[in-house]
């Protein structure tokens, strides 16, 4: 019986340790109508670079970050994904869209998806084709490498 207090005592220890390891929630800045990149330097705070102010809306601002996202791609950026802030709300901009959410950790919802010519539109704007048939077999190219 002598061993219980010892156990939560051990636990408590084991809780307040963790709770210490938790990393701080990113908080977006005050800032209105700025729409911002977050970058995040190595062993420091996230960074917080405009892109453009008096952006009009959330659209906008998407719009800008995927642009923003595209041109790291093309000058050699290894990261498909680029995180942006606009009036406290947070964007993904990603090769499939763009997500949002409130807050940084947690999920996020789809806002904009790209369309089959690489516009930004909202989800349920386009409409894939019900006539596609995945049943038939499907043939492989002439050209793929022998097994050996």
């Amino acid at each position: 019986m002598a061993m219980k207090p010892v156990l939560w005592l051990v636990a408590g220890a084991a809780c307040l340790a963790l709770a210490g390891c938790e990393k701080t929630a990113v908080k977006a800045p005050d800032a209105k109508n700025v729409c911002f990149h977050i970058g995040f330097p190595k062993d420091q705070p996230p960074k917080f670079n405009v892109i453009k102010k008096d952006v009009p809306s959330l659209e906008y601002c998407a719009a800008h970050l995927d642009a923003l996202r595209i041109k790291f791609l093309s000058i050699g950026s290894p990261r498909k994904e680029i995180v942006g802030v606009y009036n406290g709300t947070f964007l993904w901009s990603t090769p499939r869209g763009i997500r949002i959410s409130k807050h940084f950790e947690g999920p996020a919802m789809p806002f904009l998806t790209k369309a089959p010519d690489g516009r930004l539109v909202i989800p349920s704007a386009f409409e894939v084709p019900r006539d596609r048939n995945f049943s038939e077999p499907q043939t492989l190219p002439d050209n793929l490498p022998e097994k050996k």
